[in-house]
Parts: C-alpha cells; structure tokens; sequence
C-alpha cells in the first residue's frame, strides 16, 4: 500500500472515530472523571501547586500505584482558577457538562463559596481544599466536604493564650472573604474570654502598606493577629508592621504559612515571642503515611509544603467515595465520606457526619534558627479539633 493510501486509510479512520458516538460511551464507562479547580498562578499558587502534588501523590498511593478504583481508570483534569470565582465558575460548569462528578481543590475562600451552592444545584460531589473560610462546610448543602481545615480550626491551638481577659487584639486582615473569616473565627474563640478587638482591613490590591502598620502600631493592642492569604505580598506587609513598630509592644500571632516563607517570617519575627499556628509541616507527624509521603518527595526531590497533606487528603476522600460505588452515585459516594475516619499524613482525620468539617490533628509552632535559615519546630500537637 502507497504511502498516500495510508493516509487516506488514517483520514477515514479519525473520521469514523468522530463520526461514531457510540463509540464514546462505552470509553467512558471504564473511566473516571476527576476534576480540580485551584489556583496555580496568582497570589495564591503556591497553595494550588503543593496541593496538585499531594493529591497526585494521594491518588497513586491510595489505589496501591494502579490510579483506578472498581477497574475504572482515574482521568484526572486541572484548571487554573487564579483565584478568581468566575473563572472557577466557569471551568465547575464545563467539568459538571462532560459528565464530571467529583471535582476538589479550591485554594481561595472566594472561590469556595461560590462552588459550593453550584455542588448542590448540579448535584456533584465537591471537596474544597485550602480555603477556609468556615461557612464553606457549615451551610447544611450536603454535596460540599473540604480536605484541608476552617479558620476555626487554625486558631484552635490558640486556646490556651493567657493573658487574655479584657486584653485588646489587633485583628489586621485581607479584606476579603478569607479575612473575613478569621475575624469571625477569632472574635468566636477570645472574645467570650474577655478579648477586646480592634478591626483593621486591608485592602487585596494594597501595594504600599505603611498606613495600615502604622495604624496597627497605633491601637496599642496585647497581641496582633494577622490573617494573611496572599503569599506574593506577605512579605512586604510583615516587613512593614515591623519597620512602622507593630510588634514593638504587640506579641505578633499568626499561621506558619509556606516553606518559602519560613526565612522570611523567622527573620521578621525574631524577638517578638510570635504565637505561630500551623496546619502542616513536614515532619509533624509521625504516621506511616506520612513515612511513605516523605521517602517518595525525597526520591523525587520534591519538598513537601503547607498544603501537601490537603492534596494527600483529598485524595483519600476520592478513593473513599468512590469504592465499592460502580455507577459514581452521588448519594452513595456521601454515604461513604459522612462520618468516616483514616490516619492520614497528619494523624487521625474524621470527617464529621453532619456538618462535614475535617476533624484533625492542628499544630502550635515555633520557627528555629538552623545555619543559615529558619525551621520548624513542634511544640504541641491538638488532636481531633473540630469535635
């Protein structure tokens, strides 16, 4: 046969292959669709980048490396959101229209929280990721799980402060609905015990932040709590809280974010007796999965970050949701999650049966000099926050 018959003879192929819809079907009964809508450029990429690596991590190691469950092959599809709701949107109608059923991620709480009513309105199964803003699992829509941890559950390693009884704390936030959430989650846990609070919003395209830490320094509070998602800026308004005497007076409390951001809040910090909560870190627990995780990033050369063990979780939850449940029923993947519990990465996770929060393990933190940079250290581990 002449190679331009050959051609032809592939031309035809492809054609029938496009031209033949029930071909389709039967493809994509042996497949299962996942999608993952999370930021991987933007403020908060670093986020959706660690999470990506957990949950492809998660997948191999949860399905014993067959990246299948009841036969079905995992076909896992990942869309940049860059924080922006309307994009999430829009890529959580196309994955809902090519009959997509289970779709996590979810790095901003903006985000979330638009995802969320749209699980139920489409009737698929949606696990947020890093977002935390608590009203994204505490809406009474059954359809919506999260993987990672609420703002209430970062401040739980907070409860023991002292003094706090009639004490002011400076409360100086992203104006946004992850800011939001923490003063919600703050105000909740100190101010039945007597925390006073003074509110201070800044704005997300701030660029200069010098009157807002002067306007922190100014409050004279006990502490300065600062909720800060957007890992592109941190640095600059953490640099000029201390330049304008923020923490001069003001024990500084806030959440050990990146690995990347370790030299840099180590260094801002020194001194200041800082109040550090975590969700995550490499090495803050000791189970076997988190053994296993930590041989495969170093074999890869990888290096596990804050919301590796949320990527690693999520897809726990997929493979749980999913066994045993041929037909991906939605109702029956619920069943499987509500009240369900496994030791993760880090620890004992339950997902609670009715509200849906991931109870946890939550860490209080401390950033230690070690040659030339600064490492973690555990001082305390709280276990089953969230019950």
């Amino acid at each position: 046969m002449s190679k331009r018959s050959l051609t032809r003879l592939g031309v035809a192929l492809l054609s029938l292959a496009v031209l033949a819809p029930s071909m389709a079907p039967a493809q994509a009964a042996e497949e299962i669709k996942i999608g993952v809508i999370t930021s991987t450029s933007g403020p908060l990429a670093s986020y959706g980048i660690a999470y990506n690596e957990g949950l492809s991590w998660g997948l191999n190691y949860y399905t014993g490396g067959k990246m299948a469950i009841n036969g079905k092959k995992l076909v896992v599809t990942s869309k940049d959101d860059g924080a922006d709701p309307a994009s999430a949107t829009a890529s959580f109608k196309e994955m809902v229209g090519n009959g997509t059923k289970v779709i996590v991620g979810t790095a901003s709480s903006g985000v979330a929280l638009t995802l969320a009513p749209l699980a139920q309105q489409n009737k698929v199964l949606y696990i947020s990721g890093p977002a935390k803003n608590d009203l994204v699992t505490s809406s009474a829509n059954k359809y919506v799980f999260r993987s990672g941890n609420s703002s209430t559950q970062d401040l739980a390693p907070l409860a023991g402060i002292k003094p706090i009884s009639g004490k002011k704390i400076v409360l100086f936030v992203e104006d946004n609905a992850f800011g939001a959430g923490n003063i919600a989650a703050a105000k909740a846990l100190m101010g039945p015990k007597g925390a006073t609070f003074e509110e201070i919003k800044v704005p997300t395209s701030t660029s200069d932040f010098t009157p807002f830490a002067k306007k922190a320094a100014d409050a004279k509070g006990t502490y300065i709590f600062i909720a800060w998602s957007n890992a592109l800026t941190a640095g600059a308004m953490l640099t000029s809280l201390k330049v304008q005497g923020a923490f001069a007076k003001q024990r500084p409390i806030t959440g050990l974010a990146g690995a990347a951001t370790y030299n840099i809040y180590g260094t801002l910090f020194e001194g200041t007796n800082a109040i550090l909560t975590n969700s995550y870190f490499a090495g803050a627990a000791k189970t076997q999965a988190a053994t296993d995780l930590a041989r495969w990033y170093t074999e890869n050369k990888k290096t596990q970050d804050l919301f590796t063990s949320t990527g690693a979780d999520a897809a726990k939850m997929i493979v749980m949701a999913l066994t045993n449940n041929p037909n991906q029923s939605v109702d029956t993947m619920i069943q499987n999650l509500e009240g369900k519990s496994w030791v993760g990465v880090k620890g004992l996770m339950t997902i609670d049966s009715t509200s849906h929060l991931l109870i946890q393990p939550m860490f209080l933190v401390s950033l230690n000099k070690s040659g030339t940079g600064y490492v973690p250290q555990l001082l305390k581990t709280i276990s089953g926050v969230g019950k």
